[in-house]
């Protein structure tokens, strides 16, 4: 086993672990279970960074059609943020 094989495989391990943690906020935040709380939204921020450090891993491995479809899974995060209010655009209508 190469050096850099040891490598993706410690970053594939980080994000994984990362990815299954902040599920939970994930799913809290689809069910709304989180209303009034911020708990939920570093476990989403964890979530991401999950994915992230996954998709990089296999970006770096060479398997770049595996990262793709992994990094699909980002787009539930962006809405269960939404749901949480954050990322909302900001209403500036009353600038002129």
């Amino acid at each position: 086993m190469s050096t850099r094989e040891t490598v993706v495989f410690l970053i594939c391990a980080v994000g994984t672990l990362a990815m299954s943690t902040g599920a939970f906020g994930l799913l809290a935040a689809f069910n709304r279970q989180s209303r009034g709380t911020r708990w939920a939204v570093p476990l989403v921020l964890l979530y991401s960074a999950g994915i992230v450090l996954n998709v990089a891993a296999l970006t770096l491995a060479g398997t770049w059609y595996l990262a793709v479809p992994m990094a699909l899974m980002l787009v539930p995060a962006e809405v269960a943020l939404r749901r949480h209010g954050i990322g909302r655009r900001v209403d500036l209508s009353h600038f002129k």
